[in-house]
């Protein structure tokens, strides 16, 4: 089947220390040029007769067929990354930053300097969501064959020097600062939403299934736990962000149930991760407003958390 190129999905004219003639070259020439060299290649293997061609020609077409479409895909998502007119990360996004890195500012920091270490030779720097885990990570590509297997890119980073020579020559360091300066986090967050709600499907829990769960935990982000008056009965509040902390007290031999406010990201990418960690977590589907949409009984919240 042919690829369709996709139209730039941003005004390359918005967008500060990133010109628009970098941006149209970068997209009609890079981008577009692996296109065309994808459907190129396919067009030569829907015509091989693969018994009688030696195995360093399918060798050959195939890696370049895996260069070509990887590049493709990357390229997308790097557009796609940009033009978020400066709007900040969603609670939700610095939330699960900071569960895989430590904070925002440390995945900000390492983001950068994988990018900044590339300058001058080429590559990808990727957010990735990893489903196994339920984390996020850093990923490092030196070309367009390397790939965390399993993992959902979110954010991409271009660090072929087409991507900047036109506007910053060899400045890299300048490029990857004008980059971290346009992401589109609405968009990020959006594609991270999607990816943990695909890896966490099957992992619900009725309201019937908490019910009966003995081990029920509120994984509201903290904010949102502040400000609420009330949780499930006998649950206690673990924070989403440090669950390597707390995972150690919970038994792997019995059913968790964890919930957040409507069984989104939240508690959905903590069950994940409890299970990485052996525990049987499964999520309050609907969290804890189906909870109570359902009729079932809430009890005081007995405090708030300690602040400073």
């Amino acid at each position: 089947m042919q690829a369709r190129p996709q139209a730039l999905p941003l005004d390359p004219a918005t967008l500060p220390g990133l010109s628009e003639r970098l941006l149209r070259s970068h997209h009609q020439n890079n981008y577009g040029g692996a296109v065309a060299r994808l459907n190129a290649i396919r067009a030569q293997l829907s015509g091989l007769d693969f018994a009688s061609t030696p195995g360093f020609v399918v060798n050959g077409l195939k890696r370049e067929e895996l260069i070509a479409s990887n590049s493709m895909l990357l390229h997308e998502l790097y557009f796609g990354s940009l033009g978020g007119g400066g709007a900040a990360p969603a609670p939700g996004m610095l939330l699960a930053l900071a569960a895989s890195f430590g904070s925002a500012e440390r995945w900000r920091e390492e983001f950068v300097a994988m990018g900044k270490a590339l300058g001058g030779g080429s590559g990808w720097v990727l957010l990735v969501f990893q489903p196994r885990d339920g984390t996020l990570v850093n990923q490092w590509a030196s070309d367009h064959t390397q790939a965390a297997s399993g993992g959902v890119p979110i954010l991409a980073l271009d660090m072929y020097e087409h991507a900047y020579h036109l506007d910053h020559g060899a400045a890299a360091g300048a490029y990857v600062d004008a980059f971290m300066a346009n992401i589109d986090w609405p968009a990020v967050y959006e594609r991270y939403q999607r990816a943990v709600h695909a890896a966490s499907e099957g992992l619900e829990a009725s309201v019937q299934d908490a019910q009966q769960a003995r081990h029920r935990i509120d994984v509201r982000r903290a904010g949102v736990y502040n400000a609420a008056t009330t949780i499930l009965p006998n649950a206690p509040w673990r924070d989403p962000v440090a669950i390597d902390a707390w995972a150690g007290e919970l038994p792997t031999d019995e059913e968790v149930v964890v919930y957040c406010v409507y069984g989104h990201e939240v508690s959905r990418s903590t069950a994940l991760r409890l299970r990485a960690a052996g525990i049987k977590a499964r999520f309050l589907q609907g969290g804890i407003d189906g909870w109570i949409a359902a009729g079932q009984p809430v009890q005081a919240k007995a405090s708030a958390l300690p602040t400073g």
